[in-house]
């Protein structure tokens, strides 16, 4: 009873409970990549943030330790602290293997003594060894018993695995069937790919009984064309957007995500919206 009030309280701090909207950015790609163009300058990024009014940040543990105080200091965003660590994002480099491989590289007690409000863990469905993903869904398990114990929101992130079975890893069927998944392993929140279209993704979201919200993937070429893609999401019925790299690698960061946050919790087009922010 005590965890799920927690629970509550946590997940209200990442999507309003009154629109049931949420606008949070991942920012723990240097953990999978190494060395990204939009994370030298961290604590400006968080700053901008933070003016913005970003509800919450993916961090890992290493950035999460660093800056978790000026987050508080600047009254948000909350943190959602990223827990595993994988290889999957090494596709098509040589340092890419046959099937990517995750593991945890931190806690949820890690998470409770930082006073994130989340963690987050990535389900991939589809490798090419079977005993990959039975590791996988066995982490997964693991952080979210963890995590109801703690009373701290777990967030899944639920994706195919990059070049294993399944030949399209946006098709609308196959992000319906590891949402599914991910929410029947406990999910408090999904985090998943976009099926394309405003139209693909509205059964997808209706289907769970939990937030769904959207990664943002490399970029879509122009700020507008990314706020474009924001208010469609908007439209599908999904909760928000997790997008990362479309952000704070944007030409415009502070604009974009004023922008982002205009169309998410004030309902305004996109035209609207960059106006606003002055794009």
């Amino acid at each position: 009873m005590l965890g799920q009030i927690g629970k509550q309280r946590r997940a209200a701090r990442l999507i309003d409970p009154r629109t049931r909207r949420g606008f949070c950015i991942a920012f723990d790609h240097a953990l999978q990549l190494g060395a990204c163009p939009g994370l030298t300058r961290p604590e400006e990024s968080l700053d901008q943030m933070a003016e913005a009014g970003v509800d919450a940040v993916i961090l890992p543990l290493g950035s999460a330790t660093r800056y978790g105080a000026r987050l508080a200091g600047r009254g948000g965003p909350a943190l959602i602290l990223r827990l595993d660590q994988t290889t999957m994002w090494r596709e098509g480099t040589p340092l890419a293997y046959a099937d990517g491989h995750s593991r945890l590289v931190a806690t949820v007690a890690d998470a409770v003594a930082l006073g994130a409000e989340a963690v987050i863990t990535y389900l991939f469905v589809g490798h090419n060894d079977p005993d990959v993903e039975t590791r996988c869904v066995e982490m997964n398990a693991a952080v979210n018993a963890a995590a109801r114990e703690a009373g701290i929101v777990h967030i899944i992130e639920t994706m195919g695995a990059r070049g294993a079975r399944a030949k399209d890893v946006f098709d609308p069927g196959f992000v319906a069937f590891h949402t599914r998944i991910g929410m029947e392993m406990g999910a408090d929140i999904i985090k998943t790919d976009w099926p394309g279209s405003a139209e693909a993704m509205r059964p997808i979201a209706a289907a769970l009984p939990v937030p769904v919200m959207v990664a943002g993937g490399p970029g879509q070429g122009s700020d507008r064309a990314t706020l474009a893609l924001v208010g469609e999401v908007m439209e599908s019925g999904a909760a928000g957007i997790l997008f990362g790299r479309s952000v704070f690698q944007a030409k415009n960061p502070l604009g974009v995500m004023k922008a982002c946050r205009a169309i998410i919790h004030g309902n305004a087009t996109v035209e609207e919206a960059m106006a606003r922010a002055g794009l």
